[in-house]
C-alpha cells in the first residue's frame, strides 16, 4: 500500500519511470499516504469471517487509475481539448463520489507523464463486526462472491467477476467518457479498419454532443418549473396575504365594536337606579 500511495505522491525513490516528477493535483480527499494509514489502522482492528485477526496480505486498499488519451503536449495547444479534460475531470470525480462515497479516500491528477490520469483510493469501512469487506469497494469481487455464496463453483465465480467489471467499465465510460466523445473500446479490440474507426468516432461525437444537448435541455426544463413554481408560489403568497390583511381588518373592527360596546355598558350601568330610587 506505502508503494502506491508513494508512487502517486511522487514521493523520491517511488517514481523512476517519470524523468521530471512533479507533485500531483489533488482533486479530492487526502493525500494517499493518509489513506494508507487509516487502511493499516482499520486493518489492526479487523477481523475475518472467522473472527481471527486479519492476515497480512488481507485486501484493505483500493488504487486505480483512469486516463485521458490525449497527450498533454497536445492539450496545452488546444482549448478545445482543455475543455473535453474539463469536463472529464468533472465526470470522473462525479462519478468516483458517487461509486464508494464515503469509502472514497483521494482523487489525484499527475502532470508529469506524456498523458493525464487520474489516481483515486478507497478504504472498506470497519463494519460493526470488526470486518473489512473488500467486496463492498469492489464490482467484481461483490459478484464473485455473490455467486459462491449461491453454491456455484469457482469457475461460475470468476465468469460472474469478469461480467461485473465489463459492466463497470460501462459504467465508467457512460459516466465520464462518451460526454467527451471517447470510444468505449479502440480499434485493434474491434478490427474496424480506418474508415470504420473514423466513422465510430464521428458517431461517438454525435453521442457526445447529444448527451450535452441532453443536459442543456434537462438545465433548461429545471429552470422553466423552479420559474412556474415559484411565479405559482408567489400568486398564492399574495392571495394569503391579502386574506390575511382582510381578516386583520375585520379583527381591527371587531375589536372597537366590543370597545364601544363596553363603553355603552359601562354608561348604562351608571345609569341604572340604585335601591335607594337614586342613579348609580
Amino acid at each position: 500500500m506505502e508503494g502506491v500511495a508513494y508512487e502517486a505522491e511522487r514521493r523520491p525513490g517511488y517514481c523512476r519511470h517519470v524523468p521530471d516528477p512533479k507533485p500531483p493535483k489533488m482533486l479530492f480527499g487526502c493525500m494517499p499516504s493518509e489513506a494508507v494509514r487509516i487502511a493499516a489502522e482499520r486493518a489492526e482492528q479487523a477481523v475475518d469471517g472467522a473472527g481471527k485477526k486479519l492476515r497480512f496480505d488481507a485486501l484493505v486498499f483500493l488504487g486505480g487509475v483512469a486516463s485521458f488519451p490525449v497527450k498533454w503536449d497536445q492539450i496545452r495547444k488546444s482549448e478545445v481539448e482543455k475543455k473535453r479534460l474539463r469536463v472529464w475531470l468533472t465526470c470522473m470525480v462525479g462519478f468516483l463520489k458517487q461509486h464508494y462515497g464515503a469509502r472514497l479516500c483521494y482523487i489525484l491528477l499527475h502532470l508529469d507523464e506524456s498523458y493525464p490520469h487520474i489516481h483515486w483510493g478507497a478504504v472498506p469501512e470497519l463494519q460493526v463486526d470488526r470486518q473489512m469487506k473488500f467486496s463492498t469497494l469492489h464490482p467484481g469481487r461483490a459478484a464473485y462472491e455473490r455467486a459462491r455464496s449461491a453454491g456455484r463453483d469457482n469457475s461460475t465465480g470468476r465468469s460472474a467477476y469478469k461480467q461485473a467489471m465489463r459492466e463497470w467499465q460501462d459504467k465508467v465510460h457512460l459516466a465520464a467518457y462518451a460526454p467527451v466523445g471517447i470510444a468505449r473500446v479502440g480499434p485493434r479490440r474491434q478490427r474496424l479498419s480506418v474508415s470504420e474507426h473514423k466513422a465510430r468516432q464521428q458517431a461517438d461525437a454525435a453521442l457526445a454532443r447529444t448527451l450535452a444537448a441532453e443536459q442543456t435541455l434537462k438545465a433548461e426544463w429545471r429552470k422553466e418549473i423552479r420559474a412556474e413554481l415559484t411565479a405559482e408560489f408567489a400568486d398564492e403568497l399574495a392571495h394569503w396575504k391579502q386574506h390575511c390583511a382582510d381578516l386583520n381588518t375585520r379583527l381591527a373592527a371587531a375589536d372597537r365594536e366590543i370597545s364601544e360596546l363596553r363603553a355603552r355598558l359601562t354608561e348604562l350601568e351608571c345609569q341604572r337606579p340604585t335601591p335607594e330610587g337614586n342613579a348609580r
